[in-house]
């Protein structure tokens, strides 16, 4: 079962609405704000492969989503 963090880098003053769009998205189970290099930080966690590539495809079409980088959660 893929899990993800998915780093999102929003337009300035975009970061609630963006924050909240994502929380709505099935198989996210946390989004925040962050400080750093990323703007926002989400968890993911789908099955099978295909629901995850198409939350990532959904975050990517949001109004005000400049830009995301995925980090697959490498299980034993």
């Amino acid at each position: 079962m893929p899990k993800a963090f998915i780093m999102v880098d929003v337009v300035p003053g975009h970061e609630l609405s963006v924050q909240q769009a994502i929380a709505k998205l099935a198989g996210v189970k946390m989004v925040h704000q962050v400080t750093g290099e990323h703007d926002i930080i989400a968890f993911v966690d789908a099955e099978p492969y295909e629901e995850f590539a198409v939350i990532l495809a959904s975050i990517r079409q949001l109004s005000g989503v400049r830009d995301t980088d995925s980090h697959l959660v490498l299980q034993p």
